[in-house]
Formats: C-alpha cells, structure tokens, sequence
C-alpha cells in the first residue's frame, strides 16, 4: 500500500516579514531613485519560498531536545564503509556498501547530522574593530571563489592615494551572482592584504592564487544604481574576427571575449561606450566577456587603414627616366563587358567601417522565399554551381532575365535571353536606382533590374544570382533578403590537381575563346579571393570551398534547403 505524505497546500505567511512589507512604503518615500530597489525587496519578502524557509527554520529552532540514535551518522556510516569493503564473497555486504555510497543517503546523514547537532545557524564572520573612525562606511564581501575568474575588472582610481576601485562587473560571473560588488566600489583588503598602492596587475595576481573562500574589504559607491545592472536583450552579428590576447589595449585579456566574423554575440551590457559585455548566443553558463564597443572599434579600423595607406605612399617607388619627358605608355583596353557598377558603392565603401550589425530571426515565409546569391573571384565556378543548382530542381530555381538596350534579333525571343528596352528606358531607371547591376558592352547597356529579381520571388521560386560583389550592398536590402553564397576557391595545389583533370577552361573577355587556366591565372583567382573576403566578407552568409565540384554542389544544395525550413540571423530592419 503506497505511503501519502500530507502536502502543506497553503503556506504561512511570516509575521516578521509582514512587518517589513508594511514599512517598505516609509523606506521608499525616504530613497528617492530607489524604487527598483525597494520593488525588489517587495517581491523578496512576498516569495512563498521565503515563507516555507522561515516557517521550517522556525520549527528547528524549536526542537530544544531531540533523541538521537547516533552521534555524527556521517563519520559512523563512513567508518562502517571502510570496515566491510574487503569483504567480497557476501552478496549482503556487497549491497550495503552500495547502499551507502550513494549520494541520497550520504546528504540525508549530513542534515541528520546538522540538525540533530542545532548546526543550522547561519555563519557570518565578524566585522574587523580596527577600522579608522574617519573612513566612510565599510562593507565585508565573502565569496565562495572556485575555478572561474572573480567576474570583475578592476583600475586605479587615484594614482596619489594608489586607491583600486572596481571598473567593471561582468554579467553572470560570481561577483555579478552575488549581488553585493558594484561598478565603483573601493577595494581596501582581499583576505586580509592590503591591496592599497598595488598595480590591477598585481591585485589580479593575487585573486589569480585564492581558490575558496574570498573576503573583500570594500567602500560602497555613491553611485551605485540598479539601472546598470540589468541585462539587455540585443543580439549581433559580428563582422570583424577578434583575439582579447593580441588587443593591447583591453583592460584584462583574461576577461576578453574571442570570437570571429559571422558569430552572433548577445550584448548584455552597453553602460561602457567603449568596451561591451557580450556572450556568444546559446552560451547562458559562462559569464560574459568584454569585447570592444562599436565606436572604439570604428576608431582602430580608420587608424589601421590610414596607417596602411601611408605606409603604402612610403613604398612607392618611381622609376628613373634618362629623358625629362618620359614617354607615355598606353593604359590596357578596358574590357566594358566585364565593367558592372554598383549605385552609390565604389569598389568598397571606405567611409563604412563593419563592426556590429543588429541582428533578430527571421523565418522564411513559403510565398516569399530568400533569393539565393552567389559570389566569388571570376573562374571560381559560381556560373557552373549555378547552373547544376537550377538543374536539380527546375521548377523550384530561377534566374533573372537581364534588360538590354540592344536590339533584338530575328531569331530571338523577348522574355527568353534577355527583356528588351529603349536606351532611354532603362537609362531612366539607372538613374532612379532600379538597377542591382549595369554595364555597357559595344555600346549596348545591360543590367539585373530589381523588378525582375521582384517577380522572381513573387511567384514563390529562388531567385538565382550571381551579380558582381560591388552589386550586394544594393541587393541586400529587406525588400529582397538575400542569402548570400561565397564560393571561395581552395588552394593552389587543390586548384591544379582538379582544374586539371576536369579541364576547366576559362573564357577570354575579348574574343571569347577559352584556354585552360595557367599557373598565373590560378593564383590571381586566390588573391582576388582573398581581396573579396576582406572587403566584402562581412556581408557573407555562408562560405563553401570549391575544391570538388560535387561536393561544393551537395552542399549548396544542402544549405538551400536549410534556409528555407530554419529561421536565419538577418538584419533586424527586415524583420519590421
């Protein structure tokens, strides 16, 4: 027959604690700006777990004789355990010792063992008695310090008096769980040393070596405030790689967050302009770490590039010419079939420095699904990935027809290879910024309309691209949502061995012939990759390695279907 156990339904409420909700209302006229302190207070002393907590304390304290079967049942179980544990030809005793390792039982004998001894009182060390009468009030912080970081930076506050005060606390870290360390406290004594006149450096040396308990000496700061304390909500997209241990200029590495382009952090914390407080999304159990803010980083970037430009200036070199006048060389014949130009975007934006982008999901909508962009150096084979793309599934991909001022010829078909239209059409649209793309070729303008990418996505298909990079930052707008697809190509020797046996053969922009690739022509579609990566990589979705081209295929393919059924981290403008 099973054994009920009467459940208290109802819980008392405390007479003590309904004493100090009844004055809460006088303490909160008396502290202005404290009313998130006291709501707090209110909320702690109305919690049933308060409640059920002094209701039990209460009746221990009550048992002033208890009969005790054993004195310290612990220590008596444990000596039993070392007794018999030789013995391993009785099943009886083998089922003991299990018994009396597990740990149920072993908790249940320490609170037999507390209670029974009235060991239940809370401990609270003493206050010191030696404390100058002219120092401002003093508070004792103890925390229990295991194997993580205190979870707070600290700085000089006054190099005369060599006063260290806290400049930081990171959310989720011990000194943020405690609730007694704030942004500005004073501290005097860790374990009893003085840390006055000693280096962050140094102080940081000393908590470093303290595991277990940590007693801090600390001046309260006068403004404190629970308004900083509360942890925001905003999520980010990183644009930028980081390493807290090559930033010279981070106040502690070992707090520092590392992280590289494309993760998303969660910015808890925003009250210093110039260092944040982030962890990567999904990270809830660690603390966070400070990464730099978005100005502080906008500034270093502009620094670096300037540096880099002037050392750039520095490095070139003109030739010596035995004539005064040196004769003019020719410039190379500009290929205008190759020439695509971006509205309002040069070859990069150098006034934008990417930093941080404002991220939220978003769930792709069945009637409106993400056009599907793919870039890369030229030769790569985005065109071929395309191409088989559209082919495994033909009536679920489609390209953009592009718009041509040229004439259509006999054979031809408005609406099949190209939609065509008067120069002075579409050079009212270029002009009205409705072009992703454009170019003239033997005096003929071509271009992707954004209309045509429009109808793609309103007839419930992917819209296949493949626009030059200086088109992406038109395209990517919350009235397309693109994903962007870059094929970056493998290395050198990768590139040999595969083109090779493939016969892969590029085309020349003047006579369309193809040849298969050179050496040369090989390593400039690397370096073009590479520069690709730096000047546009933030714009990036996803990153495959055309090493194989079935294996890039499968897993383009993969990626496309994923897009479709998973919500994606996009900028959070197109989620309004």
């Amino acid at each position: 027959m099973p054994v009920t156990l009467p459940l208290m339904t109802k819980v008392p409420s405390d007479p003590d604690a309904q004493k100090l909700l009844t004055a809460l209302p006088s303490l909160e006229a008396r502290l202005p700006g404290k009313e998130h302190a006291v709501a707090f207070l209110r909320r702690f002393l109305r919690s049933k777990d308060l409640h059920r907590t002094i209701y039990i304390y209460r009746k221990l304290v009550q048992l002033t004789t208890m009969r005790t079967s054993a004195d310290f049942a612990v220590s008596q179980a444990a000596d039993v355990f070392c007794s018999i544990r030789y013995v391993t030809d009785n099943p009886l005793v083998q089922e003991l010792l299990q018994i009396l390792s597990t740990p149920h039982l072993q908790a249940l004998l320490y609170c037999y063992d507390k209670v029974t001894n009235h060991d239940f009182e809370p401990k609270i060390d003493p206050i010191p008695l030696n404390v100058d009468e002219d120092e401002a009030a003093v508070k004792i912080v103890r925390l229990i310090k295991n194997n993580e970081p205190l979870g707070a930076t600290i700085a000089v506050k006054d190099d005369d008096e060599g006063t260290i005060e806290v400049a930081r606390v990171l959310h989720g870290g011990a000194a943020d769980r405690s609730g007694l360390i704030n942004v500005g406290d004073e501290v005097h004594e860790i374990n009893g040393v003085c840390v006055r006149g000693l280096t962050p450096d140094e102080v940081v040396d000393i908590l470093s070596r303290i595991t277990g308990p940590v007693t801090l000496k600390l001046t309260p700061s006068l403004k404190t405030t629970l308004q900083g304390s509360r942890e925001c909500k905003t999520r980010v997209k990183a644009l930028f790689d980081y390493t807290p241990e090559d930033d010279d200029s981070i106040p502690c590495p070992e707090a520092g967050l590392a992280f590289t382009r494309g993760e998303i952090l969660h910015i808890v914390s925003q009250d210093d302009s110039t260092w944040w407080q982030a962890r990567k999304h999904g990270d809830t159990k660690n603390r966070a770490g400070i990464i730099p803010g978005k100005q502080l980083q906008e500034r270093r970037e502009m620094l670096r590039r300037l540096a880099a430009k002037a050392e750039a200036e520095r490095s070139e070199t003109r030739p010596i010419s035995p004539c005064h006048n040196s004769p003019r060389i020719p410039r190379q014949k500009r290929l205008r079939k190759t020439m695509y130009h971006a509205i309002q975007n040069g070859e990069y934006d150098t006034e934008a420095v990417p930093t941080y982008e404002e991220v939220e999901l978003y769930q792709v909508k069945p009637y409106a699904l993400r056009p599907v962009i793919l870039v890369g150096p030229p030769g790569v084979g985005r065109n071929e990935l395309k191409r088989r793309l559209k082919a495994s599934n033909a009536g679920h991909f489609e390209e953009v027809l592009p718009h041509t001022s040229r004439p259509i010829r006999p054979f031809e078909i408005d609406g099949k290879e190209y939609r065509f239209i008067s120069r002075e059409e579409m050079q009212a649209d270029i002009i009205a910024q409705r072009y992703a793309e454009y170019g003239e070729y033997k005096g003929n303008l071509y271009g992707t309309h954004i209309d045509s990418i429009q109808a793609v996505i309103n007839s419930k298909k992917v819209c296949l691209l493949t626009p030059h990079t200086q088109a992406l930052k038109l395209m990517r707008t919350s009235e397309i949502k693109p994903y962007i697809i870059y094929i970056r190509p493998p290395s050198l020797e990768c590139l040999q061995a595969t083109r090779s046996v493939s016969l892969a053969r590029c085309t020349n922009s003047d006579t369309e012939d193809t040849k298969l690739f050179t050496t040369e022509e090989l390593q400039d579609m690397i370096d073009s990759g590479h520069k690709l990566e730096e000047r546009f990589g933030h714009l990036f979705d996803y990153v495959i390695v055309n090493a194989d081209l079935t294996d890039a295929l499968r897993e383009l393919i993969l990626i496309t279907n994923k897009i479709e059924r998973e919500p994606q981290w996009v900028p959070i403008g197109w989620c309004q």
